[in-house]
């Protein structure tokens, strides 16, 4: 015996000692990515947006940065250059080795884990930390926790072919990488570890990675916080306390959570019309596209560099009020510079993710908001700072877009330490999710729920019969004909409509069903009536119900056919029996194994 296979009988031996094992495995790799990436990132940064152009960003208290950020003299008329050469390089990479791994990772994982049996190809994580590093470095808007969970849910992916998993397993060890990558360079395990069973679905979870995301984000966050200490992302000011004091103040968390609700319907709505248009308007091969994409976003960043990379450092300063940098106009059109340079970067098929951008946004629509009051307002809302509002903004914001309020809510806690904001973060988060909906979704790959995803399809049977309706299952070839015609005449006029078979009517209501056959049959042996014939007996369910509905009423009344009635037209259309809903059951299971992410909404 084969160490692999003494180690696979011994993982497969149990649950908790499966996912105890496989989940620090996951998680090594996480917080080793998320070293990787981030170094990376810093490197690629250093040689290609400073050496091309001499600036440098701003970076969180955490990092390495400061409280205080002063511009230095920079080429800014070279921003372009540096954007586009980074898109251009990214682009040539991904296309040309591992297409799966352009845009933002997050998404590409949740894909997997919903649409493709959870198999991520090896070469995928590599190339996609590659790839982002490049983007970002060059001054690309984007983030890198897509990348990180793309790279540890990949690395999933490959141990659960490594120890024969099977199809199941290795979709909760996708998942579980997707927790891992981002509660490792969030400093947020356990919002990271929720995060990962809420963020595949818009209104359900998958309870059952919860354990092995747990494993595996402590041991992701365990190995990147030793370089880095274990401390929140962001610091907050020493000299204020951020607590929720005044119940009062919870009208303007109200606000900043319908605000952020709608900027967020602004942010997908552009994000994605702006990938349309690069996917279906620019007649360029596709390696080049993130090229033309980050060389228009440098131009946006000319005017707002603050714009470029990950944007921690302008959240940080904006956390520790230090606005000096920021008046009120700047940061309302950062927020709409933010949001088109991150739509340009990504949706033109860059690499990086979209959860940092929205930190971002989400931080200047809170300090939007604080500054607003702070300077016009004063008096309604006197003991509030900069900091607790951008907070509430930062989270509702993207809580709003990911569907994932609860774990957002858990991560920003952990990542600012905020957690006496608890109360207006739940009601400003929860609005903002209402007001955006599901239809917008930064994760295009979400389903609604379990029922809805091929993960799960297996389970759900009997939702699955209530999305079929009767119209859609019955067999539209026959036709309704009177039982005192004769046989001959029946038979030449479902020839001539070409039905396979009629309904047989008396008095105007359906009596039974009889085939052709035997309409043909009898047809050759005299003037029989067709009410004289054997006839199916008959039941009528109008065609807008369900084939769970017409499954019930065939074992209900004891019938092997039903008549399928069009309530608007008061005309028999069709017959459905056990035969067609079977049809119609396999073939909604097919075309769900077989959906893609574009289709999601429409199931």
């Amino acid at each position: 015996m084969g160490i692999l296979e003494g180690i696979q009988i011994h993982v497969l031996s149990g649950y908790v000692k499966k996912w105890f094992f496989i989940g620090i495995l996951i998680g090594i790799i996480a917080g080793t990515g998320s070293l990787v990436l981030y170094f990376s990132i810093q490197l690629a940064t250093t040689f290609i947006l400073h050496g091309i152009t001499g600036f440098s960003p701003p970076e969180p208290i955490s990092e390495g940065g400061s409280a205080f950020y002063h511009f230095k003299p920079y080429r800014y008329w070279l921003i372009p250059v540096s954007t586009g050469l980074g898109g251009l390089i990214s682009g040539l990479i991904v296309y040309s080795f591992a297409p799966e791994a352009e845009g933002h990772g997050t998404d590409a994982a949740i894909e997997a884990f919903h649409f493709r049996k959870g198999v991520i190809r090896r070469r995928v994580p590599l190339i996609k930390l590659v790839a982002s590093a490049i983007t970002i470095g060059s001054g690309g808007s984007a983030g890198r926790e897509g990348p990180v969970a793309q790279v540890a849910a990949g690395f999933g992916s490959f141990v659960s072919d490594a120890f024969r998993l099977n199809e199941h397993d290795r979709r909760i060890a996708v998942a579980s990488g997707i927790g891992a990558g981002i509660g490792s360079i969030f400093m947020a395990p356990f919002g990271g570890a929720l995060l990962s069973t809420e963020v595949l679905y818009r209104r359900d979870f998958e309870v059952e990675a919860l354990i092995p995301s747990i494993i595996s984000s402590v041991t992701g966050y365990a190995i990147f916080g030793y370089f880095f200490s274990y401390q929140p992302l962001f610091a907050l000011p020493s000299t204020s306390v951020v607590a929720f004091l005044h119940p009062q103040s919870l009208l303007l968390y109200a606000l900043v959570g319908i605000i952020a609700g709608v900027v967020g319907i602004i942010y997908v709505s552009t994000f994605y019309g702006i990938k349309k248009i690069f996917d279906t308007k620019v007649r360029l091969p596709k390696h080049f596209r993130p090229a033309v994409g980050g060389v228009l976003m440098g131009l946006i960043a000319i005017a707002f560099p603050e714009v470029m990379g990950l944007g921690y450092g302008w959240v940080q300063l904006i956390l520790l009020n230090n606005l000096s940098l920021l008046p009120l106009w700047i940061l309302i059109a950062l927020i709409f510079a933010k949001i088109f340079a991150t739509s340009l970067t990504i949706g033109s098929g860059g690499s990086g993710g979209v959860f940092a951008p929205g930190i971002v946004i989400g931080t200047l629509v809170g300090a939007v908001i604080a500054v607003t009051f702070h300077d016009y307002l004063y008096s309604l809302f006197p003991y509030l700072t900069v900091t607790e509002i951008a907070i509430v903004g930062m989270i509702s914001f993207f809580g709003g877009v990911s569907k994932a309020p609860i774990s957002i809510i858990i991560m920003g806690t952990e990542m600012t330490g905020g957690y006496a904001l608890f109360l207006p973060l739940m009601l400003a988060t929860t609005i903002a999710y209402f007001i955006s909906g599901t239809k917008y979704s930064i994760y295009r790959a979400q389903v609604t729920d379990r029922a809805h995803s091929p993960a799960h399809a297996a389970e759900y049977e009997k939702p699955l019969m209530d999305f079929i309706s009767v119209k859609d299952a019955m067999n539209p070839s026959i036709s309704t004909i009177d039982g005192d015609m004769s046989a001959p005449d029946a038979r030449r006029l479902l020839v001539e409509l070409k039905s396979s078979g009629a309904v047989v009517k008396r008095e105007g209501r359906p009596e039974g069903y009889i085939s052709f056959a035997d309409i043909n049959d009898a047809a050759g042996k005299g003037l029989l009536k067709v009410r004289d014939l054997e006839q199916t007996k008959i039941s009528v369910i109008e065609s807008d119900r369900s084939a769970h509905d017409a499954f019930n009423m065939l074992t209900e009344k004891k019938v092997s056919m039903l008549a399928v009635l069009d309530r608007k037209r008061n005309e028999i259309i069709g017959v459905v029996g056990l035969s067609e809903i079977a049809r119609a059951y396999n073939e909604k299971i097919k075309s769900v194994a077989e959906k893609t992410p574009e289709d999601s909404e429409e199931f």
